[in-house]
């Protein structure tokens, strides 16, 4: 029986550091056709977090250490990319091919790193609680992509959504996040039957006299 942690890491390589502009993207090609591509991983990226979900607890654990590690590591190479060039996110459609890549992977990872936030809230607040330059790392990333000109409504959405649930920005007095899924302990094998519980047996009287009959 073969292991599944290679196809793990080749799904973590996809979704992290494989950009779609990579993928499809011209240097001639326009802001339409990079959303396009960006939607197509985006459908990516939602199946996969299907799967995540469906991983028992301590698999789903390890993959969210994994793929953790590896956004900040992307992030944050591509930060010092982005800095350096000067862009900001409220410019015009950049033409650098190379700065293009960067903000597809900031965006994409951003993207994913907010959709996992959402539905395993808990999980994801303990890790930035207890990893302090992956919390200021992704903070970060989810702040400056939130605010690029480019977006489209339901990514806008997606963004603002988590800089709520993650405390990046106050949130609104009706807030609630809708992909909060919460996990039914399942029981375990050893775990012992509840007891039965015990009735109270009634005792059968025998027949009264009558008052005749004293």
């Amino acid at each position: 029986m073969h292991s599944s942690k290679p196809s793990w890491k080749i799904l973590i390589f996809t979704l992290v550091f494989k950009s779609f502009v990579s993928i499809g993207f011209g240097a001639d090609e326009t802001k339409d056709v990079f959303f396009q591509l960006f939607l197509a991983k985006r459908m990516e990226q939602l199946q996969a977090v299907k799967n995540i979900l469906m991983l028992d607890l301590e698999k789903q654990k390890n993959f969210l250490d994994q793929i953790t590690s590896k956004m900040q590591e992307v992030m944050s190479r591509n930060r010092i990319k982005i800095e350096n060039s000067g862009y900001i996110p409220s410019q015009y459609f950049p033409e650098n091919e190379d700065l293009r890549d960067s903000l597809s992977l900031l965006l994409e990872n951003s993207c994913l790193f907010c959709d996992i936030a959402l539905r395993i809230p808990d999980e994801i607040d303990r890790r930035l609680k207890e990893r302090k330059e992956l919390d200021l790392t992704l903070r970060w990333a989810v702040g400056y992509v939130k605010d690029l000109e480019m977006l489209d409504d339901s990514t806008s959405k997606l963004l603002r959504l988590c800089a709520q649930e993650i405390n990046l920005v106050d949130r609104d007095p009706n807030y609630h996040n809708p992909y909060r899924i919460e996990r039914v302990r399942q029981k375990r094998f050893e775990d012992p039957p509840p007891p039965p519980v015990k009735q109270k047996k009634k005792l059968k009287r025998g027949p009264k006299m009558s008052k005749s009959e004293l």
